[in-house]
């Protein structure tokens, strides 16, 4: 699992829980949603920089996005998603490959921790289930990754 992003923290998060054992054509990347709507433009400058350097890197099969967004679950869910359609977009057009992307919105920073193990159990598989799936830190209190995404996608 190859980890990159802009929010320190989440970095950190699943920095603590990677191994040897995750997949090597993963990646997951940390951003966070800017406390003002003025700095939004430069947000989404900053992880389309991201995006394009790190997809041509590592060149992922997998990619899964956590987007912190601090009590703003709709617009973390809608940033998450435009960030996984552009990376999908820029995998396909730019790399020639397939790119499955899983969202994941982080609305509380106390959920950080069971968030990073939830992405480490689920990239410790094969699975490239649930391309366009984004979820929210809520929902994995309950349940693993894959069963939300396979809750989605049937």
């Amino acid at each position: 699992m190859h980890i990159a992003g802009l929010d320190a923290d989440i970095i950190d998060a699943l920095t603590q829980v990677s191994t040897p054992d995750h997949r090597p054509d993963a990646l997951t990347i940390g951003v966070s949603l800017p406390d003002s709507p003025d700095e939004l433009p430069a947000c989404i400058a900053d992880v389309d920089a991201l995006l394009e350097r790190e997809l041509s890197r590592v060149s992922p099969r997998i990619l899964v996005a956590v987007v912190h967004a601090a009590s703003r679950l709709n617009e973390g869910r809608a940033f998450a998603s435009e960030l996984i359609d552009h990376a999908s977009v820029h995998s396909s057009n730019s790399l020639g490959r397939d790119l499955t992307a899983v969202g994941i919105v982080l609305d509380d920073g106390q959920d950080r921790a069971l968030v990073a193990r939830r992405i480490a159990e689920h990239l410790s598989g094969r699975s490239n289930l649930g391309d366009g799936t984004v979820v929210t830190a809520r929902d994995l209190r309950r349940v693993t990754l894959r069963e939300l995404i396979l809750e989605d996608v049937l």
